[in-house]
């Protein structure tokens, strides 16, 4: 049975996952460290120590190493729960953190905010986008990871099926049952943004899209594939009927790319979903790159490697 000093819990919006981490808690008589708390323990490295990772990557590198040795000491003397804060990613190779995602439904975490704000749905909705991107921003951002992604985790609870007891219980279990912690990995045989080998690791959709993938790497520019879905439509059930995938995403641009080899005046539906998901989603930033930007960008790049 594994001894694990440390729990993590990820969660979405409205999925009850700080109700779970305080009745573990309370079970498990470990220390709660939501923001406030974590901020005040960073200081405890140095007053001038930076609170979050800092935008260069070698510098946030840097800091994600130092957190992680200092709460991993820290862990030895007082176990804990991190809720939030990009734990999963701070302490990945940590062989004594156990970390857990908590997820629900859109139909579910709607209803939640609905009922906890006491507003329409329509008002509703727009609160939940906003704290998802918020949300989603800061861990992209700041980490360059899908959150989402459940590898990061051992154990991902829907509690669309568990209520905040259940759950707790369930995770309990499954935490005695992990007979051999993970092995930690090398930092260098983890990239954040995987580069070569892009048939083997990322299946894209398209030619055109590993082809601008390779153009984004030839500028250095940093980039996800698909990384989000954005829901769109509902039908009278609450069941999603539309969602909207945008090809690429620029973490250091903070941008959406949606990829479209058809002349722009064939792309109606195409643009219907991105005018779509702007009025949901009015803080997600997103370009579509039609076929004359395309064949102006690989034109301009063949050009330079002509030179």
């Amino acid at each position: 049975m594994a001894n694990f000093s440390i729990i993590t819990v990820s969660r979405e919006v409205e999925s009850y996952g700080d109700e779970i981490a305080e009745k573990l808690s309370q079970k498990l008589k470990m220390e709660l460290l939501g923001k406030e708390k974590f901020v005040s323990l960073l200081r405890d490295i140095s007053s001038q120590f930076p609170t979050d990772p800092p935008e260069d990557e070698k510098e946030r590198d840097r800091w994600i190493i130092e957190v992680g040795s200092f709460l991993s000491r820290r862990a030895a003397k007082k176990p804990f729960i991190l809720v939030g804060r990009g734990g999963q990613k701070i302490l990945e190779n940590c062989p004594f953190a156990f970390h857990i995602l908590v997820v629900a439904s859109q139909v579910t975490r709607l209803r939640r905010t609905m009922e906890k704000y006491q507003q329409d749905e329509v008002t509703a909705s727009r609160i939940l986008a906003e704290q998802d991107q918020q949300r989603e921003r800061f861990l992209r951002q700041t980490f360059g990871i899908d959150w989402r992604d459940p590898v990061y985790y051992h154990l991902v609870v829907n509690t669309d099926f568990y209520g905040v007891n259940e759950a707790t219980d369930l995770i309990l279990e499954a935490q005695d049952k992990v007979v051999t912690p993970p092995q930690p990995k090398k930092v260098e045989e983890q990239p954040l943004f995987p580069r070569e080998d892009l048939g083997q690791r990322i299946t894209f959709s398209h030619p055109s899209e590993e082809e601008f993938a390779r153009v984004l790497d030839f500028y250095g520019v940093r980039w996800l594939y698909e990384p989000r879905t954005f829901p769109l439509e509902w039908d009278e059930e609450g069941n999603l009927s539309e969602a909207f995938a945008p090809d690429f995403y620029l973490p250091d641009f903070d941008l959406f790319i949606e990829l479209t080899t058809q002349k722009q005046k064939l792309t109606r539906k195409k643009n219907r979903k991105v005018r779509r998901l702007r009025e949901l989603y009015p803080q997600v930033k997103i370009r579509v790159v039609y076929a004359r930007d395309y064949e102006y960008i690989l034109n301009h790049l063949k050009g330079e490697s002509n030179e």
